[in-house]
C-alpha cells in the first residue's frame, strides 16, 4: 500500500481561456479521465487542441491519439502560428478499432519513455467502437472496459490527466441525445462535460458530472479563426 502526498500532488491543467478555466474549477484534474461529449461540429476537437496548447506552453509533452483527422493546419492556427508547439505534440493516428487498443496498450511504455508528458487526449474515444457495426453490445462493453482500465492506471501511475471526446446518439425511444457507450463510460469518468451549439452561434460546455461542480453549470464561448475566446 502506498503512502499518498497530499502537499505533492499535481495541479490542474488549464486550457488558457478564463471562462472555461472557471467552469473547470481550473482545468482537468490529473489522475482521472475526463469526457466531453457533443454533437459533430460543436467544438470537442477545437477544445482538445486549446488543451494541448496550453499545456506545451507551460513546457509539458501532450500524448494525442487521433482518429478524426487531426488538422495540422488548425493546430498550429491555435498556437499563432508558433511551429515550435508542433515539437511538444506526441501524435499517432489511429486507423482501426485494434490500432486504437495497441496505441492504448503503448501508453505507459510511451510515458515512461519520455516522462515530460503532462497529458493525454483520446479524439474520439469511441469513434471507431461506433463504427464496429457487426460487434454486439456486450463484446464492445468489454473492449470499453479493457481501454478504460488502461487509461485509467496510467493516468494514476504518472499522474496526469486524460482527456476523451465523444460521439452521441438520439434514443429511439425518449428521442434525447446521449453519449457514446453509456453507463459503461460514465461509471468511469470522474468528470464529464457536454459541448453544444447554441442559437446564435456560440458554443456552451456545460457540467455534466463532477466531484466539486454542481451540475448544470456552464459558461458560453466561441470558436474564432485563432482558437477559443470567452464572451
Amino acid at each position: 500500500m502506498e503512502k499518498v502526498d497530499l502537499t505533492s500532488l499535481p495541479g490542474k491543467i488549464p486550457i488558457g481561456i478564463s471562462c472555461l478555466d472557471e467552469l473547470t474549477g481550473g482545468g482537468l484534474e490529473s489522475e482521472v479521465i475526463t469526457e466531453i461529449y457533443g454533437e459533430g461540429g460543436a467544438g470537442k476537437t477545437n477544445i482538445s487542441m486549446q488543451f494541448a496548447i496550453s499545456t506545451i506552453r507551460e513546457g509539458g509533452q501532450v500524448l494525442y491519439l487521433d482518429t478524426e483527422g487531426f488538422s495540422v493546419e488548425r493546430f498550429l492556427q491555435i498556437s499563432g502560428g508558433d511551429s515550435s508547439m508542433a515539437d511538444g505534440l506526441i501524435l499517432y493516428r489511429v486507423s482501426s478499432l485494434e490500432d486504437q487498443d495497441l496505441a492504448i496498450l503503448r501508453v505507459p511504455k510511451i510515458l515512461e519513455k519520455t516522462r515530460k508528458v503532462r497529458l493525454i487526449i483520446i479524439d474520439s474515444f469511441t469513434e471507431y467502437f461506433r463504427l464496429e457495426a457487426s460487434a454486439d453490445a456486450a463484446s464492445r462493453a468489454a473492449g470499453f472496459q479493457k481501454e478504460l482500465s488502461s487509461l485509467a492506471a496510467s493516468a494514476l501511475k504518472f499522474r496526469v490527466p486524460v482527456l476523451l471526446t465523444n460521439q452521441i446518439y438520439q434514443s429511439p425511444d425518449s428521442g434525447n441525445l446521449h453519449p457514446f457507450g453509456g453507463y459503461v463510460i460514465d461509471h468511469v469518468m470522474k468528470a464529464i462535460f457536454r459541448v453544444e451549439k447554441t442559437k446564435d452561434g456560440k458554443r456552451r460546455l456545460v457540467v455534466v458530472k463532477h466531484r466539486s461542480i454542481k451540475e448544470g453549470t456552464s459558461r458560453e464561448f466561441r470558436i474564432t479563426e485563432y482558437g477559443l475566446s470567452c464572451e
